[in-house]
């Protein structure tokens, strides 16, 4: 399991198609469902019920959701205290070599 993937199940979610969400994720829609099979089975459940109609969330789902939408808040914080664009904050922290 990867951000990504995290990222790619809730954009289907709030998404009314596969096919919406992967314009959104600007991937390919076979990518997409790759992906979020590929996560699917890693965990071993089933996150979207797929039909000719569309795709629905599961109980299980639902509780991943849950879970996803945590995770990414608490990633995005991450990025933003440690991958700031102010790259020069970060490097005073960074030892410095001895020179010889």
């Amino acid at each position: 399991m990867n951000i990504n993937q995290i990222k790619y199940v809730l954009t289907v979610a709030q998404s009314s198609s596969m096919r919406e969400a992967a314009s959104k994720l600007y991937v390919s829609q076979p990518a997409l469902s790759a992906s979020i099979r590929e996560l699917e089975d890693e965990l071993g459940i089933l996150i979207f019920e797929r039909s000719n109609k569309g795709i629905t969330l599961t109980e299980a789902g639902h509780e991943f959701i849950s879970y996803a939408k945590k995770a990414v808040s608490q990633y995005e914080i991450l990025e933003d205290k440690y991958l700031s664009k102010d790259k020069e904050k970060a490097a005073v922290f960074l030892p410095m070599e001895k020179s010889m």
